[in-house]
């Protein structure tokens, strides 16, 4: 891993993102990420202080270990994200609630915030997106997460189709997008 990785992520954005591992890809494959990331140590989390934090640099090889081993498997990173989301915010915030509580749990040089809404849509900007910052990963575990958090607050007759710019895996600011979410109704 090539950067500065300065800044700190509260247990309970481990402990969800574990638990979403979990739930997706079992203990084994929990174990395999944090294994790779030379961080097998922290597998038990759980029983740690919610509120302490963990050195961004140690989340950084977790997510370097998950797109390295998990490179391309899209809709399974999207699914962790839909239960990372889940884990972290289990009572339910409303979206905006949301993107300002992982900016405020995850403390480093990125940023997470909603530029536009109405009643039928949103767009969130991300830049220097943590997830997928290494060159030639997509962004489907964070797409994931969003896309979760807002369809957490819908009713069971709205879904959300989503969408953005066209993201250049090979360029190296691909890590800075805008994503829009539509709220349409299901067709059920």
């Amino acid at each position: 891993m090539i950067g500065e990785y300065k800044g700190e992520v509260n247990n309970r954005v481990v402990t969800a993102l574990l638990q979403a591992y979990l739930d997706v890809l079992d203990y084994d494959g929990m174990k395999s990420i944090l294994k790779e990331a030379e961080m097998l140590h922290i597998k038990d989390i759980r029983d740690v202080d919610p509120e302490g934090t963990l050195g961004f640099f140690s989340f950084k090889k977790i997510i370097a270990a998950q797109n390295c081993l998990l490179f391309e498997s899209t809709q399974l990173l999207f699914e962790i994200g839909r239960k990372f989301s889940f884990y972290l915010f289990p009572f339910g915030k409303n979206f905006e609630e949301s993107v300002a509580a992982i900016n405020n749990l995850i403390q480093t040089d990125w940023e997470v915030k909603v530029s536009e809404k109405n009643e039928n849509q949103f767009k969130v900007r991300i830049d220097n997106c943590i997830f997928c910052s290494e060159t030639g990963v997509s962004c489907d575990l964070f797409i994931g997460f969003l896309v979760h958090s807002l369809e957490k607050t819908l009713t069971t007759q709205e879904k959300i189709v989503y969408g953005g710019q066209k993201i250049d895996l090979s360029k190296r600011d691909h890590n800075s997008f805008t994503l829009t979410l539509n709220i349409e109704k299901n067709n059920k």
